[in-house]
């Protein structure tokens, strides 16, 4: 696809049939094209920039269907590790985005609102590591117990759509009757009411629980 209008090649012999005191026409062209060469660069750039800013913005908006939907959609279906896979994804379309090789994305109408972005803290994190804790039931596994070995709580000054206010984490190793089954790492989301978690778990989150952050 040529990066120059069709239409330029136009305007620029009629520039160039209506330049005076030339030799001949092909002097008039060369002359008109020669002025015209700083116009067709910048145009050339204003196209590769467009293509540039529309990619980004495609790999930034798939990432955050990534992590908004599909996420939670392939950890009800498929579990946590799975789910993972999905974060690793989108976090792979944002460094796509902000490789130094590859243009960066910036819509032109988001450019003002970008100069005057200010990020706003929404929530605490609490991570900690765990021993002696009670196993707790793999959530899609009968046979199965997680003993926990990490606990993540998460506290957000306004309830989230799909983890709720206080989200907690719990990390540990797979177990079947008392043993260690698995070399790596799994876990397990709780969200909703404490009442529905773990006993042990929810006294931890309403003990560190800071109320309503600003």
């Amino acid at each position: 696809m040529s990066d120059r209008p069709a239409a330029l090649d136009g305007l620029l012999d009629h520039i160039a049939a209506t330049i005076p005191d030339l030799p001949d026409e092909e002097a008039a062209t060369a002359k008109a094209r020669a002025a015209m060469a700083p116009l067709e660069k910048q145009l050339r750039a204003a196209k590769a920039q467009e293509r540039a800013e529309l990619r980004g913005a495609t790999l930034a908006s798939a990432s955050e269907h990534l992590r908004t939907t599909l996420f939670h959609k392939v950890y009800d279906d498929a579990g946590q590790r799975t789910a993972e896979g999905v974060a690793r994804a989108a976090d792979e379309l944002l460094r796509l985005v902000a490789d130094p090789n590859v243009p960066t994305a910036t819509w032109p109408s988001q450019r003002a609102l970008d100069e005057a972005t200010r990020d706003v803290p929404i929530a605490i994190s609490l991570v900690y590591a765990v021993r002696g804790r009670p196993e707790i039931d793999d959530e899609y596994n009968e046979t199965r117990t997680i003993a926990p070995t990490e606990i993540t709580l998460t506290y957000r000054s306004t309830p989230d759509s799909q983890l709720g206010r206080v989200h907690a984490y719990v990390k540990g190793w797979w177990m079947l009757d008392g043993a260690r089954v698995h070399a790596e790492a799994v876990g397990r989301h709780f969200t909703g009411d404490l009442d529905r978690w773990p006993k042990w778990l929810a006294a931890e989150a309403r003990l560190h629980d800071p109320g309503q952050p600003s």
